[in-house]
């Protein structure tokens, strides 16, 4: 019974690590502090904002947006409507 026990902990350890190593955001924070920069949006809209743009775009690509490293005219205009359709989702909450 206690090496059941034991498992369970080894297994719910390596899930936690997984979870909290690479399964977060490392842009979320930035993101929504340059949101919050502009100084017309509330805290909660910009968090709003910055989940509905994660949902979309993986770290990487959210970070070549923060830096304005975006090169293809198709993805700029993906940029635009993902963060166009964000605002105004989040603008009502």
């Amino acid at each position: 019974m206690g090496k059941v026990f034991l498992w369970i902990a080894a297994v719910m350890l390596v899930i936690f690590t997984v979870k909290t190593q690479y399964l977060t955001s490392k842009t979320w924070t930035p993101f929504k502090e340059g949101c919050m920069a502009g100084g017309t949006a509330t805290e909660e809209q910009c968090s709003c904002l910055s989940d509905y743009v994660h949902k979309h775009f993986s770290d990487k690509e959210v970070e070549s947006i923060m830096q304005g490293t975006i090169a293809s005219p198709a993805m700029r205009e993906k940029v635009e409507g993902v963060i166009r359709v964000g605002s105004k989702q989040c603008k009502n909450s």
